[in-house]
């Protein structure tokens, strides 16, 4: 089993449930490139996955998941995604239309000298509907600085039917938001769905989240 996290906690911190469920048994990759850049297959997922395994991830993790299953899918038994956020997929959705019209001028501006780190983070954490850190000046300038060497979700070329290829898990809030509509499209397309509610954008908190898991993988036989 390998964990990938996503914006914010990293490593095993930003699984506290699974590692206090699974221990040693799983690996809690820490994403670490360019200023955490998800949009491409790092060697430590292939590495940790050797010779083969469940890959489970969260948020942005989920990105670099997708890409690992679609260029080695030898290495993936199963993919498990908690609140992926392809809204590449979902466009034409109402939430997803409305949160990339939220984010889509912030991202246009990330390589202007004017836009200051400040408004970047600031506007980032208005547009997904959180409040506004109170960042220390070394703190706004490195979360923008992980704003902006993202990739843009909506941008990522994702081939949905790769949830038909590799038995995949998708995991929502059940909120009806961006990740609900993702899990929708996903799920037209062979992946099975499973919503763990109370726990926000972080499912894997959710006290049967582990053992959701362990059934989906004990399913696939």
């Amino acid at each position: 089993m390998v964990f990938l996290h996503g914006t914010g906690s990293a490593g095993a911190n930003a699984w506290p449930r699974q590692v206090a469920d699974f221990g040693d048994t799983a690996h809690f990759i820490r994403r670490v490139h360019d200023g955490d850049h998800p949009d491409h297959v790092q060697p430590i997922v292939l590495e940790a996955l050797a010779p083969r395994g469940h890959l489970v991830a969260h948020s942005y993790g989920c990105v670099s998941a997708v890409l690992a299953a679609t260029q080695r899918p030898e290495r993936v038994s199963s993919l498990v995604l908690c609140e992926p956020p392809f809204v590449g997929l979902s466009a034409g959705m109402p939430q997803t239309d409305a949160h990339v019209a939220g984010l889509a001028p912030l991202f246009d501006r990330k390589d202007d000298p004017t836009f200051t780190d400040l408004e970047f983070s600031a506007g980032f954490a208005r547009a997904v509907g959180m409040p506004v850190p109170d960042f220390t000046p070394e703190q706004v300038a490195r979360s923008a600085a992980r704003l902006r060497a993202f990739t843009p979700a909506w941008l990522i070329p994702i081939d949905p039917a790769l949830v038909a290829r590799v038995p995949t898990l998708v995991v929502t809030s059940g909120t009806s938001d961006i990740y609900d509509e993702v899990a929708q499209v996903l799920a037209s397309h062979g992946a099975s769905r499973l919503i763990l509610g109370g726990y926000g954008h972080r499912v894997q908190d959710h006290p049967e989240a582990s053992a959701a898991f362990q059934q989906f993988w004990s399913s696939l036989g």
